[in-house]
């Protein structure tokens, strides 16, 4: 067990009783008188009446009784001396409040029932606000009914000024009524205006928007629109507040000197400028950034490369650079096998006439003995001839 208190007091008083027995070897006799005085010297040996040696055993018995009262006060200090050794045991109980062990696995079974009643009442009033999330799948079922009428209201008048912004998404419905009446503003007659051309009124003495920052205002208060690294204007307009576009020499024009027809005009006259860009929309059958060329038929079916007149004569070992159209006109160089404007035809093989006549050295298809079949490459040999380029007569006729 362990001690369930330290010690509170310690005795104060010794055994009322001694010992009953007393050691034989005490001596014999007492001296019967005092010395009236000190001696003035010391004795040069021990008195014959002490006892020669310590006695020669201890007392065989102890006290037998115990103090007869306990100690009224509490010590004035702590014990010196601390126990020499732990308890050699525990408690042999636990506290009966406390669970004795834990549940050593989970519960087996599930509940086997459900509630068996269903909601007494109906919700008395409406919700009062919307739904704030979107529904995660579609709805398992069409509406069982249509609307039976029509909305009652309709607009009461015309808006009174044009919206200041474009919609960000697009109309979710159709609308409700037809208009009651007609834009008020006049179409302008086809055909690109150019700006220049259009009058425009100055409110102030000073230039239009300050030339847009595209320009410099000179006197009479006029815009000068800045150039480019080519030397052409880079704006246009009274304000230098439009783009222009490439310029190269027309297809087709006002007169310029004798024979030519052939200005240096925006867009080469074969598109239409985009003020906003910059950049020329071109007509069907022209290409390049100022419409300048124009384009190989059917971009040469794929079989062959499309070049200017210019560079076509060169790989055929002549000069057409000074005509105005050399670098405008373009055709197509086709890949081997293939003739025609845009590579179209698929050529027949062909050698020498084997009646040694006009062949292939002449440009003759089949060897001069057939008819060529553009569409698949196979010769049609006349009677008497054979091979697939005609190339061998037949000695039965």
């Amino acid at each position: 067990m362990i001690p369930t208190e330290d010690p509170t007091a310690i005795p104060t008083q010794t055994p009322t009783c001694s010992p009953t027995y007393h050691p034989t070897m005490d001596p014999t006799m007492i001296p019967s008188f005092k010395p009236t005085q000190l001696p003035s010297s010391q004795p040069s040996s021990l008195p014959s009446q002490f006892p020669s040696s310590l006695p020669s055993s201890q007392p065989l018995l102890s006290p037998t009784c115990q103090p007869s009262s306990i100690p009224s006060s509490q010590p004035s200090s702590d014990p010196s001396v601390q126990p020499s050794s732990s308890p050699s045991g525990q408690p042999s109980n636990h506290p009966t409040n406390q669970p004795s062990s834990f549940p050593s696995s989970q519960p087996s079974q599930q509940p086997n029932f459900v509630p068996t009643n269903q909601p007494s009442s109906s919700p008395s009033s409406q919700p009062s606000h919307q739904p704030n999330f979107d529904p995660t799948s579609q709805p398992s079922q069409q509406p069982a009914s249509v609307p039976s009428r029509q909305p009652l209201l309709h607009p009461s008048s015309l808006p009174s000024s044009q919206p200041s912004s474009q919609p960000s998404t697009q109309p979710s419905l159709q609308p409700a009524s037809y208009p009651t009446s007609a834009p008020s503003y006049k179409a302008e007659q086809w055909g690109q205006i150019v700006s220049d051309k259009r009058r425009r009124r100055r409110v102030s003495g000073f230039c239009e928007h300050a030339c847009s920052g595209h320009g410099t205002c000179t006197k009479n208060n006029n815009c000068e629109c800045f150039k480019g690294l080519d030397g052409e204007s880079e704006w246009t307009g009274p304000d230098c507040s439009l783009r222009t576009c490439p310029f190269d020499f027309a297809w087709v024009g006002a007169v310029v000197a004798a024979n030519d027809l052939h200005p240096w005009a925006e867009c080469s006259n074969k598109g239409l400028c985009d003020r906003r860009t910059g950049y020329c929309n071109c007509f069907v059958g022209y290409d390049g950034i100022a419409c300048q060329r124009s384009t190989c038929p059917d971009n040469c079916n794929y079989r062959g490369a499309c070049f200017p007149e210019k560079m076509l004569a060169d790989k055929a070992g002549r000069d057409y650079s000074t005509p105005w159209d050399a670098m405008k006109s373009v055709g197509c160089l086709c890949d081997p096998g293939y003739r025609g404007p845009a590579c179209e035809l698929q050529e027949c093989p062909s050698g020498a006439d084997p009646l040694n006549g006009y062949g292939n050295e002449q440009g003759r298809d089949c060897s001069g003995r057939g008819v060529c079949n553009y569409e698949t490459g196979y010769c049609g040999c006349f009677t008497g001839f054979y091979g697939n380029k005609c190339q061998y007569q037949s000695l039965f006729v």
